[in-house]
């Protein structure tokens, strides 16, 4: 049990930084940076696989190795769990919840970088990281408490 809560505990810190660098990637205007053309700009940047070396390059391909990491590590996370028949099933739910919302999160992640960064699109994209954030901490929640 200690193992699994470990696992949620990164995955809900990788999440948090995940949306503190994606708001500030929003706040600093640095959206645009790595392109905003599929396939050629997403997931890399401008079409490559590392970012030129400037900062706000830097700064939105940061975002989206955390996002990527964020991705599989609620995947491992949920499947932890899922595995786990002696898991709490409202854990196990909260992390479906995530899941779900971060194949969303995902798809409307690629909206943004198609609709040049579209101001309610990129609203959506925040609402629904923090939807995948509350599903986590109210995962870990529910799940450190049964410890």
């Amino acid at each position: 049990m200690k193992t699994r809560n470990a696992l949620l505990g990164v995955t809900v810190v990788i999440l948090f930084s995940l949306l503190v660098v994606g708001a500030y990637v929003t706040a600093a205007e640095y959206g645009g940076m790595c392109g905003v053309n599929t396939p050629e700009d997403w997931p890399l940047c401008n079409g490559q696989l590392l970012p030129p070396p400037d900062f706000g390059s830097i700064v939105e391909y940061t975002h989206r190795i955390l996002a990527s990491l964020s991705g599989l590590f609620l995947i491992l996370t949920t499947v932890v769990f899922w595995r786990a028949k002696d898991s709490p099933a409202a854990t196990r739910r909260l992390l479906y919840l995530a899941l779900a919302s971060i194949v969303a999160e995902i798809v409307v992640g690629g909206i943004v970088v198609n609709t040049g960064l579209s101001a309610p699109i990129v609203t959506l994209h925040q609402a629904i990281a923090l939807l995948v954030f509350g599903f986590a901490v109210g995962a870990a929640a529910v799940s450190f408490r049964s410890t």
